[in-house]
């Protein structure tokens, strides 16, 4: 063992750092194995343990990029319990850093460098239990450099036979182990259906295609004692993953890592998979559309999200033009110009008054003959949808020929991004005439009122949509009070009728529906 040697005696505060890369269940066992020896290592010699520094799952090879303080955006290993044992030797916290091996401790010179510069300063020792790392004198130093050059060379040659192992597993559709996708069970090299799951799944399916929100569709699951393949609760993240993912089509899927260390947003291997699909390849996109057309219309600005209400979009400050926003109890009028307006309304009286008069007018349409149906744009949505399936199917050709070395990297790379955005563009106008289809494929407009109160709240704003151009909001009549004295007379339920009675009254000055032709 790497025990005692000149120039570290007994008597010393020493801090253990232990590391292993890969532990997916979280057993921590193998760190546990090594804090064992390292601490029998320090008692042999005497010496205090301090403190323990462990990275359980922790690669000491994979590089990612990150944004140092001064801008910079650089490559690098990131391992925070490494730089924290480094910062506590900096601080004289230890005389001794004792690792296992070396190669537990570094893996990349640039961290080797780093402990060396670090003992020099401060003056610490290095010590391991297989006697491997030691940086006592220049040969000890030279042969550690060696030595983690040659383990770096070795993690990069397993990095790539893995990679090129998992693109040849998934090019003949098999299942590359891990965590199976709801709805499978994992065996070997594929996936069995799990009955239970798989009838979930296709719920969800039907619920987002007939306009149901993630939102509510968790609430139910989770109302109803439903829990993921975990056995956690369900959260709107995890059924867009679970609906998103590709296994379920039976399609096989390969994304390299990239510089970054993070997945290639587009795959270069998809295949057919060997196991059974629980949706077909139609209602996989037709699933994906839905989801893209609603994050499209949540996005405002890039990286900023709004929440739909029912009437979001049609509130509108007469004012400005600028469609207001709720913001906690009140729509607010929140223009781009500081200070050009500040006009706000009860959200509820609002909300309610427009509710009331749009299921009033399609309460009036029910009791017509002849008005049964909205015109749909499904001529237009289904020239779309044509050119959508062309799109993708000339993108599938293109990865096919670079992948069989038809077309070259740049050719495939120019061509890929010309295709990519040409199909952002085309979802895109899909999103935007989304709304209309959400309510009048197939919706009779006379049932719109008895349907409300089951509806999302997405289904019942695109449905006042169809009769409803906007909400106008007016100032404040002069001279009105917000709200009416108490008479001493009057009791509890009489003051809260005359007020409801002045509120609708106000309302009704400071409020203009405007009804669509």
């Amino acid at each position: 063992m790497g025990g005692s040697v000149e120039g570290v005696g007994s008597d010393r505060r020493v801090v253990l750092y232990v590391r292993i890369s890969d532990d997916p269940a979280g057993l921590e066992r193998g760190v546990d194995r090594q804090e064992q020896d390292c601490r029998a290592l320090a008692e042999a010699n005497g010496w205090e343990v301090v403190e323990v520094f462990r990275e359980n799952d922790t690669s000491a090879f994979k590089q990612r990029v990150i944004t140092l303080a001064s801008g910079e955006r650089v490559r690098r290993v990131v391992r925070p319990g490494f730089r924290a044992m480094l910062g506590r030797l900096a601080q004289k916290g230890a005389d001794v850093m004792v690792a296992y091996d070396l190669d537990r401790a570094v893996r990349d010179p640039r961290d080797l460098e780093d402990l060396i510069d670090a003992k020099v300063l401060y003056g610490f020792g290095v010590r391991s239990v297989t006697g491997s790392l030691r940086l006592d004198t220049d040969a000890d130093v030279a042969m550690a450099r060696v030595l983690v050059a040659m383990a770096n060379k070795s993690s990069a040659d397993t990095a790539r036979r893995v990679a090129r192992a998992k693109r040849q597993s998934a090019v003949e559709g098999k299942w590359p182990g891990g965590t199976p996708p709801f709805g499978y069970r994992s065996a070997k090299d594929t996936l069995q259906v799990v009955p239970e799951q798989a009838a979930l799944l296709l719920e969800a399916v039907d619920r987002v295609l007939a306009g149901d929100s993630l939102y509510r569709i968790r609430c139910d699951w989770n109302a109803r004692g439903l829990r993921s393949a975990k056995g956690c609760l369900w959260t709107e993240h995890a059924l867009k993953c679970m609906l998103r993912n590709p296994a379920t089509k039976a399609v096989r899927v390969y994304r390299p890592v990239q510089a970054d260390g993070a997945p290639a947003p587009e795959p270069v291997v998809e295949t057919a998979a060997v196991w059974e699909p629980l949706m077909d390849d139609e209602t996989w996109r037709r699933v994906q559309d839905v989801l893209d057309a609603r994050k499209a219309a949540r996005t405002t600005w890039p990286g900023s999200t709004k929440r739909v209400h029912v009437f979001s979009g049609l509130i509108r400050c007469s004012r400005c033009g600028t469609a207001m926003r709720k913001q906690g109890p009140a729509y607010s009028c929140v223009p781009p110009t500081p200070g050009a307006c500040a006009r706000s309304i009860d959200a509820r009286e609002v909300t309610e008054l427009a509710e009331e008069a749009v299921l009033s007018v399609f309460a009036q349409i029910a009791l017509k003959p002849g008005l049964g149906r909205v015109q749909t744009a499904g001529g237009a949505l289904d020239v779309l949808g044509r050119r959508l399936d062309a799109d993708r199917a000339a993108l599938e050709e293109l990865d096919d020929d670079h992948y069989d070395g038809l077309i070259d990297k740049a050719t495939w790379a120019r061509q890929r991004a010309r295709i990519s955005q040409r199909i952002a563009a085309r979802q895109k106008d899909w999103a935007a005439r989304q709304p209309e289809v959400l309510v009048g494929q197939g919706v009779d407009m006379a049932s719109v009122a008895d349907e409300w109160e089951g509806r999302t709240v997405a289904w019942r704003h695109a449905a006042a949509s169809l009769v409803l151009e906007a909400v106008l909001v007016h100032a404040h009549p002069g001279g009105v009070a917000a709200v009416i004295p108490r008479r001493k007379a009057d009791t509890d339920e009489s003051y809260a009728a005359r007020l409801r009675d002045h509120r609708r009254r106000l309302l009704a000055q400071r409020v203009e529906l405007v009804w669509r032709a």
